[in-house]
């Protein structure tokens, strides 16, 4: 049949219940701080929120008090009350004490926490779940994404700062990485971020956290953990990776990692950003002294 008899034409049909929706629920979405992404369903009954680990809903986070609010749901309706909180509980901008809550209202609990309370379906609740892990975790490593981690280390200074407890950073970068795309190809290269990723979270701690940071630069923060522990942990890694079998398609590929490692300790730094940028400095270091080898200030002034 020629072009000139094909007829463009809509089906007609009808349309059903969408498969698997269901009556709309509330639930609430953190948007900020250290529970970003986390979506939480409110069943009938009470649910409350803080930093102790006796409330229903727990939120690292040191500048919120540690039985903050509740919210109590009763046919549906959800109700807010601030529990008499150090730095209180602010819906939409306006401090409360106790307010029925509608669909999109904004809950902040310090400068960082923020969360969106709505009414979500099961279709609602796939879609976050899909969205959630997009925003955390890089999908050619399963590492952590550059975000979270920006997010985290904020967290993580200011709870080190203030309680005077040392808190590690180590950025390692792949040696030579553009030269095992342009040879082997870029499949290749993933697989070998892929199996670096890997072995990296077989080494650290359930606490550590570790990331992407960049297209082959990975960074691994530590809290509550010495330089000297960490420059340990970082050469442990560095000989993992440069004695693995990286096999892509019956081609070994040689793998090496630069690794530089900064501290943070008795106020050594004054933000996280500095704390980032001498870790991506003893890595430049690395980089230019050899490659294949760890970078930090006790190893250059010992």
């Amino acid at each position: 049949m020629g072009i000139e008899g094909f007829k463009d034409e809509t089906v007609v049909t009808s349309i059903g219940a969408l498969e698997g929706i269901s009556e709309k629920e509330p639930a609430v979405d953190f948007l900020g701080g250290p529970a970003m992404g986390m979506q939480v369903i409110l069943a009938e009954g009470e649910v409350v929120v803080g930093r102790s680990k006796d409330a229903n809903i727990v939120v690292e986070d040191e500048a919120i008090s540690r039985c903050h609010f509740k919210i109590k749901v009763r046919d549906k309706i959800a109700t807010i009350e601030d529990l008499n909180s150090t730095n209180g509980t602010f819906v939409n901008g306006m401090r409360i004490k106790q307010q029925v809550l509608k669909a999109n209202d904004k809950i902040q609990i310090s400068s960082a926490t923020v969360l969106r309370f709505s009414y979500v379906d099961t279709i609602d609740k796939n879609s976050h779940e899909r969205f959630y892990e997009m925003a955390l975790y890089d999908p050619v490593t399963a590492a952590h994404t550059k975000r979270y981690f920006l997010d985290r280390i904020q967290h993580e200074f200011a709870h080190s700062a203030r309680r005077n407890l040392p808190l590690s950073l180590a950025i390692f970068d792949l040696d030579f990485f553009k030269k095992v795309n342009d040879t082997y190809g870029h499949p290749a290269g993933d697989f070998v971020l892929h199996k670096v990723s890997e072995i990296t979270k077989g080494m650290i701690r359930r606490e550590d956290i570790f990331a992407r940071y960049g297209g082959e630069e990975f960074v691994i923060l530590m809290r509550d953990t010495e330089e000297a522990d960490a420059v340990a942990l970082a050469e442990r890694l560095r000989k993992k990776i440069a004695t693995s079998d990286f096999a892509f398609e019956s081609k070994r590929i040689p793998v090496t990692v630069s690794i530089g490692v900064s501290c943070l300790k008795d106020s050594s730094f004054k933000s996280y950003a500095d704390l980032i940028r001498a870790a991506d400095e003893y890595l430049y270091f690395s980089k230019s002294n050899g490659r294949n080898r760890v970078s930090a200030k006790s190893l250059l002034t010992s």
